[in-house]
């Protein structure tokens, strides 16, 4: 039978056969996407890695087998590693990149290059032994870990090599590299919690170097609250917060006026250190600055019982007798003080200091102290002024008699 070609929908025809052809092609693209996903995610990352501005300050790169012990302890690894950043809430502070899989380095030159290139502040490398290894017929996997990190450093190289020291130090203290295949979760944890604590500790010291002390204060806090008390590491955090606090206090609480914080701080050094005259004499003057005066005084008095000898507590207890109104005892103290040969505070800033309390109070005893600082450590213009406008002041008071008796003396010393 014939078959009339004119009544055929060729149209219809060509339609459903291209609608074919392109279902046809676009299952097979995505069954070759499919299984080339990971090849095609690996490129891109590579990419990225390469031209694109980096989000992480942590990176790993580590050798492994997946499917393996070592893949699968590695990936267990990365999750516990995320797990403790956000359980000490450091999210922010800490973002970890894992690239083993796109770039690995065969030795430290390779790392410190890859580093500086993209300025990432530390690159954790190396990798896990034989899968195939065995300890009394148990397998077992051992990590090779390297910690390649950025500093700033001097001419002569020193302060790497202190650093250096100090990591290597902390790294011994950290001596457990290895997962049995019967004890793996607990190993796991273990490993995991050392490339952490070492990790962190790094970070905190890194930014300290670079003076960004806040943001270092905070990394060395949150892993001495991680870790229990009689953690070796615990302890060697401490002098670093120590030197953070110090230098807060000195930068934002001193020099910026940032009373609050600067009680704060104080409170903070001497839960590591008690009794430090450096945190307790700082803290009675921000107490002082924000209306403590009570506590304030409380503090100076503890520091006359347990610092009898040292300048900045005569100039603290010489100012508190003058708020007291006990004149004599502030005598006494100033006298003292001016027999000191060498001094641990800057009498720029005392004077500075009482100067702006004569202004606020219309004490001149407190023109006495700031002439006489100025006269033994100062300026003498500043001492002729202050301890002539004190005896202005005074003249015929019989309170500030000793004072004024004093001051005569000085003035007769000053040829200007």
């Amino acid at each position: 039978m014939a078959i009339d070609l004119s009544k055929i929908n060729w149209a219809t025809i060509l339609e459903n056969a291209l609608v074919i052809i392109i279902t046809a092609f676009v299952i097979w693209v995505a069954k070759f996407i499919f299984d080339k996903r990971k090849n095609i995610y690996r490129f891109f990352k590579k990419q990225k890695l390469r031209f694109f501005p980096i989000n992480f300050n942590i990176a790993l790169s580590l050798d492994f087998n997946d499917g393996l012990n070592s893949g699968n302890y590695f990936e267990e690894i990365k999750r516990k590693l995320t797990k403790n950043i956000g359980d000490t809430d450091l999210s922010k502070n800490i973002k970890i990149c894992d690239f083993s899989d796109i770039q690995r380095f065969s030795d430290k030159e390779e790392a410190e290059d890859f580093r500086n290139r993209k300025n990432i502040d530390l690159i954790i490398w190396g990798g896990f032994s034989s899968d195939e290894l065995q300890i009394n017929g148990e397998k077992i996997s051992k990590l090779d870990l390297k910690f390649t990190y950025g500093y700033p450093d001097d001419e002569g190289k020193n302060i790497g090599k202190m650093i250096l020291l100090d990591i290597s130090s902390k790294l011994a203290k950290r001596n457990y590299w290895q997962i049995l295949e019967n004890n793996s979760y607990k190993d796991v944890e273990i490993v995991s919690d050392n490339i952490f604590d070492i990790s962190t500790y790094i970070l905190a010291l890194i930014l300290k170097l670079y003076g960004k002390i806040s943001e270092s204060v905070n990394l060395f806090e949150k892993l001495r609250d991680r870790l229990d008390g009689e953690d070796l590491l615990k302890k060697e955090i401490e002098p670093h917060l120590l030197n953070c606090y110090a230098l807060l206090i000195t930068d934002l609480a001193i020099n910026k006026k940032n009373y609050f914080l600067g009680i704060e701080l104080c409170n903070k050094f001497l839960q590591i250190l008690p009794f430090s005259h450096f945190a307790i004499s700082n803290l009675a003057i921000f107490q002082y600055k924000t209306g403590l005066k009570d506590k304030a005084i409380e503090n100076v008095n503890l520091l006359l019982e347990r610092y009898p000898n040292n300048s900045i507590t005569e100039v603290d207890v010489a100012f508190v007798r003058i708020l007291q109104k006990n004149y004599s005892n502030a005598y006494k103290h100033y006298s003292k003080l001016s027999r000191f040969e060498f001094i641990e505070f800057n009498p720029h800033e005392v004077v500075d200091f009482l100067d702006s309390e004569y202004k606020l109070l219309k004490e001149p005893a407190l023109l006495y102290g700031s002439g006489l600082i100025s006269y033994k450590w100062g300026d003498l213009v500043i001492a002729k002024e202050d301890l002539g406008l004190f005896m202005e002041k005074t003249q015929g008071l019989d309170c500030y008699k000793k004072m004024y008796r004093e001051s005569r003396r000085i003035l007769n010393n000053i040829d200007l």
